[in-house]
């Protein structure tokens, strides 16, 4: 469904991903990890078109997308919720998910009350204005927003950071349901292993900006956890 082949990718001079390639399949959960600074955050960004990247492809459903903008990959099926949240603070918690119905392309005009279903905290807020939530609040209004248009990838940059236990496990209860409908696969990008063995099929490890290892849950031993991703 969604694939990386050989990306390269930095800011400026500075070259931070170098070959890198992977996959996921349709109704997977893929989890990227690795230790803080390797290049998740970059490989996201990447993906979504956000950052150009310098050499590679990255392919969705047998189509190019590696110099299509971040609209045409939100409009093709690619669902996004960046590292900090980046909600409209001016905006109403309604207004700021209505702006994810842009990516159906006038397929979806009402917010699907499936995507809310998920969070059902935030009907109640929909007149306050996105900047007054709390950062577990935005979190789900951001990964509401994504949802609004029913993606069938959706790419989801540290989700748990500086968030409440309480809604962490709401997050992935989450992730567990959308793993079950099997409708829309994930890429997660997580530092927290707990979590990410508790929703994920595949895993990647990054480490200086290359992937360093793969494989499924069966193999994520404790010895490459040391080696990987132990501070």
């Amino acid at each position: 469904m969604l694939a990386v082949q050989q990306l390269e990718s930095g800011y400026g001079e500075s070259i931070i991903l170098r070959n890198v390639s992977l996959k996921v399949q349709p109704g997977q959960v893929v989890c990227l990890l690795g230790r803080n600074g390797v290049g998740k955050t970059t490989l996201m960004r990447s993906i979504m078109g956000v950052l150009k990247a310098r050499k590679g492809m990255v392919s969705y459903n047998g189509r190019n997308l590696t110099k299509k903008s971040p609209g045409f990959r939100a409009k093709a099926g690619i669902g996004y919720v960046p590292q900090g949240r980046e909600v409209f603070p001016q905006l109403t918690v309604y207004e700021n998910i209505l702006l994810g119905l842009e990516a159906s392309s006038g397929k979806i005009r009402e917010i699907p009350e499936d995507a809310i279903a998920k969070f059902p905290v935030l009907p109640a807020m929909y007149e306050r204005r996105g900047g007054d939530l709390s950062g577990g609040q935005q979190q789900q209004l951001a990964f509401a927003r994504a949802l609004a248009s029913r993606p069938e990838v959706l790419l989801l940059d540290e989700p748990c950071e500086g968030i409440q236990p309480s809604i962490v496990d709401d997050i992935r209860d989450v992730i567990r349901s959308i793993k079950e409908e099997g409708q829309t696969a994930i890429l997660l990008a997580e530092q927290s292993l707990e979590f990410v063995k508790s929703v994920g099929d595949y895993f990647y490890i990054l480490e200086k900006g290359a992937i360093a290892w793969e494989g499924g849950l069966d193999a994520l031993s404790d010895e490459v956890i040391m080696r990987y991703l132990t501070v």
